[in-house]
Order: structure tokens, then C-alpha cells, then sequence
């Protein structure tokens, strides 16, 4: 199966992947703005977490925390993406999201462990479950048609 990139500009472009009899199949990419999503998600699912863990709003943190939250979930959502765009097929794409969102809680309690040792923790600590098992995904991917 030979398959090529096409990059139009910014975040656009196609995946042409050739399939068994001569077909093309044309998958369109994934924009990284998606990617912005995962991050509001992300903050909350922060805020979601720590009401339901003490019964009130967090009103001790500051602008910063959740700006880093967001950071961390965008950095998250861009691995997601660079997984996806890397699928030819739906099914693929699938699989991929489906062993991102089954690792975002764990990856949502890295953030939090995270935090305990300072703002950098925050930003890489949920990376490691997102991109391993989003990486687990695309292998799995591989046998799915």
C-alpha cells in the first residue's frame, strides 16, 4: 500500500492510500485546532474532578493553573491529531480515538500528580499515557480494515 501526503497549507492536505484493485481511498486531514478542544476538555475535566472530589468549586487556583491544564490537554490533542492524520482509513481513525479517550483518565490524574511537582510535570506527565497508547491505537489499527 503506497501512501503519500498532500500538504495544501496550514493544517489541511489529504491522505491518498491505494487500495487492493487499483481504487484510491482520500482521507482528509484532521486540523490541529481540534486540538484546542481536547484542552478545554481538559480543564474540565480538572474542574469536574475536583468538585465532585470535594463538594465545591476550586476557587483557590489561579488563571495560571488553568492555563496550564489547557496547555497540557492541547499538547494531548496534537499528539491525538498526529496519530489520526497518520490513518487511512475511518475505522483506523476509530480505533486510534478510542484508545485516546480510554487513557484520558489516567492521563487527567498524571495532570494531577503532576502538579505536586511543579508546572513543567504538568505539561509532560499526561503526555506519556496519551502518546503511548494512542501510539498502542495505531498498531491496533493496523489489523483493522
Amino acid at each position: 500500500m503506497i501512501i503519500r501526503r498532500i500538504h495544501f497549507g496550514f493544517g489541511e492536505g489529504a491522505c491518498q492510500a491505494g487500495g487492493a484493485g487499483g481504487e484510491k481511498q482520500v482521507m482528509k486531514r484532521v486540523s490541529i485546532y481540534w486540538s484546542m478542544l481536547v484542552g478545554l476538555l481538559t480543564v474540565a475535566a480538572q474542574i469536574l474532578t475536583f468538585s465532585v472530589r470535594f463538594g465545591r468549586w476550586n476557587t483557590d487556583s489561579t488563571f495560571i493553573d488553568y492555563l496550564l491544564f489547557f496547555l497540557a490537554g492541547t499538547l494531548g490533542g496534537l499528539i491525538l491529531i498526529y496519530f489520526l492524520n497518520r490513518q487511512t482509513s475511518i475505522a483506523k481513525r476509530w480505533t486510534v480515538l478510542i484508545a485516546f479517550l480510554l487513557v484520558s483518565p489516567a492521563a487527567v490524574l498524571f495532570m494531577l500528580a503532576g502538579g505536586l511537582l511543579g508546572w513543567i510535570s504538568v505539561l509532560i506527565f499526561p503526555q506519556i499515557p496519551w502518546a503511548l497508547f494512542t501510539w498502542i491505537g495505531s498498531l491496533v489499527g493496523r489489523w483493522v480494515k
